[in-house]
């Protein structure tokens, strides 16, 4: 099978994403720095501005206040039902029609109650930023983001780019069983 080539370039203070088995599909991804989600990086114009890139100690002192020493490691606690969005630390380059899709990580969410929630986040072929997640604290708890942990996962696919025929009526559509039945009409067994 003929794999397409995806250029990839990891950002200072990134990690090159890895699969963690050779049955793996999703490629772990890791926390580079906690990001803002408005505003954009004035010295590198094409990534967002790091708010706190755990090497040191933020200027905004909200976020300050979530930031901790422990044993000789900068982290950040997130409040219960806290959300922040965070870069996975690189920028790339797909053919077209590929893309990827960012999603949780079933540990993090079971064991932790973190979870993305901007997932499936779609990446398209032609965006050149750092992909932001959304990572959120659905638990009762602080959880302490670290820099280098696997927040998400990325799955590399290729869509079907379709033509559309544009039909005059309903009923120009095959029918079927089913029909206009959703939103649980088949059943839960």
């Amino acid at each position: 099978m003929n794999q397409p080539e995806v250029k990839l370039h990891v950002l200072p203070g990134g990690i090159m994403p890895k699969r963690q088995t050779e049955g793996a599909i999703g490629y772990d991804v890791h926390l580079r720095a906690i990001v803002s989600p408005f505003d954009m990086d004035p010295e590198q114009p094409l990534l967002r501005k790091s708010l706190f890139d755990f090497r040191s100690m933020p200027e905004n002192p909200t976020i300050a206040g979530h930031v901790l020493t422990q044993m000789n490691e900068v982290v950040y606690r997130m409040a219960p039902g806290e959300s922040v969005l965070v870069g996975i630390g690189f920028v790339c380059e797909m053919p077209f029609p590929m893309f990827y899709w960012v999603a949780p990580r079933s540990g993090l969410a079971s064991k932790w109650g973190i979870t993305v929630t901007n997932a499936p986040g779609i990446v398209d072929p032609d965006y050149r930023g750092e992909a932001g997640v959304l990572v959120y604290n659905r638990a009762d708890n602080h959880f302490d983001l670290r820099w280098g942990m696997r927040i998400a996962q990325v799955i590399f696919q290729t869509a079907t780019i379709p033509n559309f025929t544009e039909i005059s009526s309903m009923s120009e559509l095959l029918e079927t069983k089913r029909g206009v039945g959703g939103f649980g009409s088949t059943g839960l067994k």
